[in-house]
């Protein structure tokens, strides 16, 4: 109410309480709207920042990420680039979110290296995980189960199928969703 005498709304008529709650529920679903909305934009904003980082980055190196493999990795550019992946991944998950029709249970936790996704009690939770001794990158997948990722060529791949981490995500996650979804935009794709 105090909101309302503010705005100047309350000044010239007394509205009926009707009127007053109607005012005050449009107001904050217009709020939480523009907030997705921002926070969407947002993550596009930070999705394209790190992807022209990168190529900087790249420009400017004597080595650059593509020509690094998990043994030439030395353990400050493995952390420094698992966290990009892993932060990228957690970016376009939220944005799923956000853009497509997810089942209520859909959830994206991102904490400590370690990334959950519940896309839904019928379908599950992917884990992916920084596995900084190995230097590797760990996924933990309902459908097509445990997967452990070294970094070749600039991306991440299972030695044992020669498929990439992004790759996977976007066939089992368009599955999931009933919807083309594509994670070639992470980092460190096979683009």
């Amino acid at each position: 109410m105090s909101k309302l005498l503010k705005l100047g709304v309350l000044k010239y008529f007394k509205p009926s309480s009707v009127f007053i709650e109607n005012l005050a529920r449009t107001s904050s679903t217009a709020t939480r709207v523009c907030s997705c909305g921002s926070y969407v934009q947002n993550i596009k904003r930070r999705q394209k920042e790190q992807q022209t980082y990168r190529q900087n980055t790249q420009l400017y190196s004597s080595t650059t990420t593509d020509s690094l493999n998990n043994s030439e990795l030395s353990v400050n550019k493995y952390e420094e680039i698992s966290e990009e992946t892993l932060q990228s991944l957690s970016d376009k998950f939220d944005l799923l979110a956000e853009t497509k029709d997810c089942d209520p249970e859909y959830d994206v936790t991102y904490a400590d290296g370690v990334l959950t996704v519940k896309i839904s009690d019928k379908w599950g939770t992917y884990v992916i995980n920084k596995q900084s001794p190995n230097k590797q990158i760990w996924l933990s997948s309902p459908i097509s189960g445990p997967k452990r990722y070294d970094f070749t060529n600039g991306t991440w791949i299972y030695s044992h199928d020669g498929g990439a981490l992004h790759q996977l995500l976007t066939e089992e996650i368009s599955q999931a969703l009933s919807s083309n979804i594509d994670f070639s935009d992470c980092e460190y794709s096979n683009r």
